[in-house]
């Protein structure tokens, strides 16, 4: 499988040239072919949004040495492996790096690696923007100080594997339906969703705190706020942090709340109200538009599920819809 493929930055047999990128794109120090010496084949891809950056890259038949330094990059750097194996030295410990067992690297501390044939998928995670989520998901947002995660990341698990899985979903995405389209609706409920995951499923220092039931449930004038914001902005990104901060209580309270009195979270929500639009513009479309440009325009990435959900609640297809009121 290719990820990113149409995102490539550097195809390359030059070795010099992968260290002088990688050290730019990943705070890569050395890079040398150790043992039997095969021939370097290195492919990166790149893409980044929304304070994310996601990196594939692969570096052929050859077995590799590679050092990072210290750095001043306040990030995190979850790494999956798509071909090849791998050994890893970090803050102190050994890892080894397979396809059911990845890393979360701290881009701060040093790094030595020893892989061969290796390919790996990845996305650079800034601490800060995972503390403010986090600070979204949870009532008590004083509890949080340093994040930290497990170093070594289980993707054997169901957890790990869902977390694994939502990683290659949304570089599949951004590789295939959004390659030309800049749509911060899609874009930032892809962001939500990563950081949402990478938060509640993988181990952290705020995994207690995340777990935690809810105090108490938002009080009817926190999700009528939530609810008004909604429709009002539905044209637009809505984003968690955008929900928690206008109805006034944090996400998993206001989440509980609107499944109480709506019968589903609050994003599921919006989906719903943002479908109420995409109906009125199939009605009122003109000749040449199609379910695919209304669909994109109100954040719906695959046409197949928004024809089932756009069945579920008008009781025909958006096809449908489209050809009858022309």
């Amino acid at each position: 499988m290719t990820y990113l493929k149409n995102h490539q930055v550097l195809s390359s047999r030059n070795l010099h040239e992968t260290r002088a990128l990688l050290a730019d794109l990943n705070c890569i120090d050395a890079i040398d072919v150790i043992g039997r010496q095969g021939e370097v084949d290195v492919s990166v891809h790149t893409v980044s949004f929304a304070d994310l950056n996601f990196i594939h890259a692969s570096f052929g038949d050859v077995r590799l040495q590679i050092q990072t330094p210290e750095s001043e990059t306040n990030s995190l750097f979850m790494l999956v492996l798509t071909g090849g194996a791998g050994t890893v030295n970090h803050r102190g410990q050994d890892h080894e790096i397979t396809r059911d067992k990845g890393l979360m690297r701290d881009m701060r501390k040093p790094l030595l690696a020893c892989e061969e044939k290796f390919a790996s998928l990845g996305v650079q995670l800034p601490v800060g923007l995972l503390q403010q989520h986090c600070r979204t998901l949870i009532d008590d947002a004083t509890s949080i100080f340093d994040l930290e995660f497990d170093t070594g990341l289980d993707f054997s698990t169901a957890s790990g594997g869902h977390v694994r899985d939502t990683l290659h979903y949304i570089t599949h995405v951004l590789d295939n339906p959004l390659h030309h389209v800049n749509n911060s609706i899609i874009l930032n409920g892809l962001r939500d969703l990563l950081l949402t995951n990478v938060l509640m499923l993988l181990p952290n220092s705020c995994s207690d705190l995340l777990h935690r039931t809810p105090k108490s449930a938002a009080v009817p004038h926190y999700v009528k706020r939530a609810r008004d914001y909604i429709h009002a902005h539905a044209a637009i990104s809505i984003t968690l942090e955008d929900l928690v901060s206008h109805a006034g209580c944090s996400y998993r309270t206001l989440q509980m709340a609107f499944n109480a009195s709506y019968g589903m979270s609050p994003m599921a929500y919006v989906k719903s109200v943002r479908m109420g639009h995409a109906h009125t513009d199939l009605l009122a479309a003109e000749r040449g538009v199609t379910v695919s440009d209304i669909a994109f325009k109100w954040g719906f990435i695959h046409l197949g599920r928004f024809a089932r959900s756009y069945a579920r609640q008008f009781g025909v297809l958006p096809s449908e819809t489209l050809r009858q009121h022309r």
